[in-house]
């Protein structure tokens, strides 16, 4: 049915031009079946991952070492209750984030869709979920609230799910395999356990590092959390991070975020390939950003909460959020790999020839 109801007009000064625009934007119109379906989607998707996650944490399995979660689940659906908790930790976690931004926006009065998340049969089930913003924003300050707001919501859920779990995780006892990948740990797995050894806690994590434990699935919706939240406050583009340095400095976003990206390569190079994707991501969305008028500037507290999300990020920022090879090592193999193709090509295995077989011996009548 096509939307008759008549457009939005919103007034954005032009830096460039030192002049007033007019912006007409139709009435935003929620899709919320779209919204419910793909919920119901990353749902069903982060429950077979947590099924199998716990059965492989009870038994004290490596996770996957068996078999993959999607053909392990369609075998019993009964065993999708086991991935309850790690579902149930994530989806908040990722709600809170996205809700964070939603709720802001509408209390600012800029037209945003409701979440959408994204299923995926990745190794957490999800892509993670998205909100898109439909209206112009209407100051720096609430550009600023809007990107913020995501990541601290994010953050605080996480925080507790982080604690809880570490006490239910055990020690490591068995090799890892190439089915679920080794995990480095951010700053803030280090504090927590350093708190739960303070205040005297029995727990494995209280007396050993992030590395000798079997993380409880929970931890590891935990550890996504941390991840998501310092991949947002990346101060690049238009993430979290990069609304928040266009608020603060509109002039230094563009400079901030081709240091960014050059950090993200330095990263590579000496710590996890997958970084490279990061920075090919942030150069290809380029430096744009939403218009917003330059003036008024931010206040104090708006600076203090900067500080905080600077925090957030050094507490959650990981050189290598899983082990693996660098750049120079990725490189190396690619190149061994064309020079056994090419070799391959010259010189290719010579035919292998059957020799005759004896002939039978003719038959007496």
């Amino acid at each position: 049915m096509p939307d008759n109801s008549p457009p939005l007009e919103y007034q954005i000064f032009d830096p460039e031009r030192q002049e007033i625009r007019v912006v007409r934007v139709r009435p935003l119109r929620q899709r919320y079946w779209l919204h419910i379906l793909l919920f119901l989607a990353t749902l069903l998707s982060t429950l077979c991952v947590g099924a199998k996650l716990q059965d492989d944490f009870n038994h004290n399995v490596w996770p996957f070492a068996n078999d993959d979660p999607w053909s392990w689940v369609l075998e019993d659906w009964h065993r999708l209750k086991l991935g309850i908790p790690f579902a149930a930790c994530l989806l908040a976690i990722l709600t809170a984030h996205e809700f964070g931004h939603y709720i802001l926006c509408r209390r600012r009065g800029v037209q945003a869709t409701l979440p959408f998340f994204i299923p995926f049969p990745s190794l957490i089930g999800t892509l993670g979920a998205v909100i898109r913003l439909r209206s112009p924003i209407h100051s720096r300050k609430d550009l600023f609230d809007i990107g913020i707001a995501g990541p601290i919501a994010g953050f605080v859920v996480a925080l507790p799910i982080l604690f809880v779990s570490l006490l239910h995780s055990r020690p490591l006892t068995i090799a890892p395999t190439e089915d679920w990948p080794v995990l480095g740990f951010p700053l803030i797995f280090d504090i927590a356990r350093w708190f739960l050894a303070v205040v005297g806690s029995d727990a494995a994590a209280a007396h050993l590092s992030a590395t000798q434990l079997y993380l409880a699935p929970t931890a590891v919706a935990a550890w996504v959390g941390m991840l998501a939240t310092a991949l947002n406050l990346l101060p690049a583009g238009q993430l979290d991070g990069g609304h928040i340095i266009f608020a603060l400095n509109p002039r230094a976003h563009r400079l901030v975020s081709q240091l960014c990206i050059l950090a993200l390569l330095i990263l590579s190079w000496n710590y996890w390939v997958g970084w490279i994707t990061w920075a090919i991501i942030l150069r290809v969305i380029g430096n744009r950003h939403p218009e917003v008028p330059l003036q008024p500037g931010l206040g104090r507290k708006s600076r203090v909460l900067a500080l905080f999300a600077a925090l957030m990020l050094a507490f959650t920022l990981m050189t290598a959020p899983i082990k693996g090879k660098t750049l120079p090592q990725t490189f190396g193999e690619l190149r061994e790999s064309m020079r056994k193709f090419k070799q391959e090509r010259q010189h290719p295995p010579a035919p292998q020839t059957r020799e005759p077989s004896p002939a039978a011996p003719p038959s007496k009548q």
